[in-house]
């Protein structure tokens, strides 16, 4: 509330302009400096002076502490290219990702600073829900004394989560809009892939199946509800390369947390592309990472085993994006593929069960606790913990009985949620009378009639 006339002015705004802004450059969030600004003329006053360096300033320091103001610059920066080209993707490679660095003297706009703030407060509660997820999951011990090992992730573990997060979040701005044709997408998805070590494209594809799992339960709620997701047999989330599902992860993190946390049909269906049928894309995340290609680099069939540390890969391959302080990562990697070439150790099939518990995002002592180096790795026996193949063609009769009877839902001009029973909150656009659905209207199309045909033969 600005002061009145004549009142005293309080000791902060007796300061000299230059301390204010340092004051308010110290501001905890976006969030306090805009209450901040707004309580006075002179607060006002001191932050227009100067309100793209506050902006920053509280940004970063919102970035520094988790490491990670590198990769939200990136993340940031990828979001606004004009539609990538082949030149576009591999310039932005090269400035961002062949080598990791803190810009100090980058400035960014009010609207971009509450941009990446929003990002890194979704990256931060994102990287909690995957170690609340998946640390549970980790081996116990087997030899010598049960260890009680805390739930509770390291700074350095939250931090490589976090990392791997924004890679993807960048992957998908990078990939969302573009008009490369389909080999150069793919070409420059590969491209992108190899700029991290095989231990960090292993963590990549730990944090994607994490995503997938994360938002699964309400894409498949309404690929079993909606009617018209049903006429057009959109299938649940059944393996990692759901077509459907993996154009959905496009939309980025902000929007998938929204989706993970949507509890009612309506929101899922508004997040969902708003009903509509998601366009579903060749080249994605899962396909980058199923058709990675070491083709071109050096010592490429060497085998893992043959690699004594980070360092060593460093100098006979290539530095890893980040020079990470514990060697947890590296080792757990080596341990699981040390019997493999470098191009057979990143995201392999009988290595589902190592990612279902994130194997390569947690430091060496919390390994060694585990006593999961002790054994050598042996693949599973039988089956399979997560979905990793694509499925059979559908040959569920629920489901197939479920499109039949949203697809004659659609037809008579219904939309909206529907299950077995249950037509209460269908909308219809044109109302039934005496149970006869109004006579459509004069096709257009030949698929029209078809419809049309298909519709008068149900009644």
């Amino acid at each position: 509330m600005e002061r009145e006339s004549g009142a005293v002015a309080s000791p902060l705004e007796r300061l000299p302009p230059e301390l204010i802004r340092a004051i308010l450059s110290e501001l905890d969030s976006l969030d306090t400096l805009h209450c901040a600004v707004l309580s006075c003329r002179v607060l006002w006053y001191c932050f227009s002076g100067n309100s793209s360096g506050i902006s920053t300033r509280i940004v970063f320091n919102h970035l520094d502490p988790c490491d990670v103001r590198p990769e939200a610059l990136a993340a940031l920066q990828a979001s606004s290219l004009p539609g990538p080209t082949i030149s576009l993707v591999r310039e932005f490679c090269a400035l961002h990702l062949s080598n990791r660095h803190v810009d100090s003297g980058i400035s960014v706009t009010i609207a971009e600073a509450a941009a990446i703030a929003k990002l890194q407060s979704t990256v931060s509660r994102l990287a909690d829900e995957f170690v609340k997820t998946n640390i549970r999951k980790l081996p116990t011990p087997t030899h010598g004394e049960q260890t009680s090992l805390s739930l509770e992730p390291s700074k350095s573990e939250k931090r490589r989560i976090m990392r791997a997060l924004y890679a993807i979040e960048i992957f998908y701005n990078l990939f969302r809009k573009t008009t490369m044709s389909d080999e150069g997408v793919g070409q420059c998805m590969n491209e992108f892939l190899l700029n991290f070590a095989p231990w960090e494209i292993e963590q990549i594809a730990c944090v994607h199946e994490f995503l997938f799992l994360h938002i699964s339960p309400a894409f498949d709620d309404i690929a079993a509800h909606d009617v018209l997701w049903g006429e057009f047999e959109v299938e649940p989330a059944q393996w990692f390369g759901s077509p459907d599902l993996q154009t959905v992860l496009f939309q980025g993190l902000v929007t998938l947390e929204s989706i993970a946390k949507a509890n009612t049909y309506t929101q899922r269906y508004d997040l969902l592309h708003q009903g509509r049928i998601p366009p579903t894309r060749d080249r994605t995340l899962y396909r980058a990472l199923k058709d990675i290609n070491y083709e071109g680099i050096d010592d490429r069939d060497a085998s893992v085993s043959g690699y004594g540390n980070s360092q060593d890969y460093a100098f006979r391959v290539k530095s890893a994006f980040f020079e990470d302080p514990d060697n947890g990562p590296f080792t757990i990697w080596k341990w699981a593929h040390e019997s493999q070439s470098l191009r057979q150790s990143v995201y392999q099939r009988e290595k589902a069960p190592l990612r279902k518990w994130g194997y390569v995002m947690w430091d060496r002592d919390r390994l060694d606790a585990c006593g999961i180096l002790q054994d050598r790795w042996q693949p599973p026996v039988t089956g399979r913990s997560l979905p990793d193949d694509p499925p059979r063609e559908m040959d569920d009769e629920r489901w197939i009985s479920s499109w039949r009877e949203r697809s004659r839902i659609h037809m008579e001009g219904g939309s909206g949620w529907w299950d077995f029973g249950d037509e209460s909150k269908i909308v219809w656009a044109r109302r039934k009378a005496g149970g006869v659905a109004k006579a459509p209207d004069t096709p257009k199309s030949l698929d029209e009639a078809k419809r049309a045909i298909l519709a008068l033969q149900r009644h």
